[in-house]
């Protein structure tokens, strides 16, 4: 969504952002993975997680196709009808302009291909998951090459990036819990958040942006690796600076429904072209002011999805869309 401009602080914050945003979330599932729960029976798992991220990648990809197709002029696509089914069921792309749903099937994939390694480990010395860590984004990385400049289907590349990661997030957990990470000095807390935020600077200043929709994993794949887990760490250590129980509840209610936000923001995005067409704005006009307009357009798509939300919490229709589940 973010304008493409030879601005090297853009280039450079956006380089920044992306080296560890994803990995976060594919950390947080791992650490949130309850094994003595689920490790006896993979398969109940592996449908539950079903329901919730490939039901909705698919009804909402189709939604986008049934959207996208009558307003082919005003929304940003090329794409004819059959292409986009033709990338569904490729399960990556389309190339240049990829659909941002791709993260639910990856978070799927990896988080099944992850459970079924700690099954199989779970018995033995943890250590011998600690290579994977390595291995998996080697193989990764050589996918990538193998297939290039095609697209790797159904993002398999990604998809052991995310297993690495889910690795690291549940060895996190089993050597903490899921306590905080602050310490008893806030000096000491201040020091350690400077070097994650400068490991997590120069590690994404040497492997530059990262894009898994385009299947580009960075110029030194395996940085991604440290800047992913170094800032993850610093996330979560400003994270429990927050003592107001307000804030505290709003960012619950985003991170409980943060699927949802995620799921619908974008479609409301490509809409609000739409909506200033209404207002008189033509789409020369818009598009000649885009850099200006993209920050407008990504507040609104953002805010709107909030009520939305409130509404997939309460239609059991949408609800089954949006998370795979039924309201109560």
């Amino acid at each position: 969504m973010i304008p493409t401009q030879d601005d090297a602080f853009q280039i450079a914050t956006l380089a920044f952002i992306t080296s560890f945003v994803m990995p976060l979330y594919f950390i947080l599932a791992g650490m949130t993975y309850n094994s003595e729960k689920n490790r006896g029976n993979l398969k109940d798992y592996a449908i539950s997680r079903g329901r919730q991220l490939l039901l909705p990648y698919f009804a909402i990809y189709i939604i986008m196709m049934l959207l996208f197709i009558p307003f082919t002029g005003s929304i940003d696509t090329y794409l004819t009808p059959g292409e986009l089914i033709f990338w569904l069921l490729y399960g990556a792309g389309p190339p240049s302009q990829p659909t941002y749903l791709w993260f639910l099937p990856v978070l799927y994939f990896g988080l099944i291909l992850f459970t079924v390694i700690e099954a199989v480990t779970h018995t033995q010395d943890p250590r011998v998951r600690w290579p994977l860590v390595v291995l998996l984004p080697l193989l990764a990385i050589l996918i990538t090459d193998v297939f290039s400049p095609v697209l790797v289907p159904w993002r398999l590349n990604s998809v052991l990036y995310a297993t690495a990661f889910c690795i690291i997030g549940h060895e996190m957990k089993r050597y903490r819990g899921l306590s905080s990470w602050r310490t008893d000095s806030n000096i000491r807390d201040g020091v350690i958040i400077v070097v994650l935020l400068a490991v997590t600077v120069v590690a994404s200043y040497f492997n530059g942006f990262v894009s898994h929709p385009d299947d580009w994993l960075g110029t030194i794949g395996l940085l991604y690796l440290v800047s992913g887990t170094s800032g993850t760490i610093a996330f979560f250590m400003l994270s429990s600076f927050s003592n107001s129980s307000f804030i505290s509840r709003k960012l619950q209610f985003l991170g409980v429904n943060s699927q949802t936000v995620y799921e619908i923001h974008p479609i409301f995005f490509y809409i609000v072209p739409i909506l200033f067409g209404f207002l008189g704005l033509s789409l020369v006009e818009y598009n000649i002011s885009y850099s200006f307009f993209w920050y407008i357009r990504f507040v609104i798509a953002f805010g709107l999805s909030i009520p939305f939300t409130l509404a997939v919490l309460r239609y059991r229709v949408l609800s089954v869309i949006f998370t795979g589940r039924s309201t109560k």
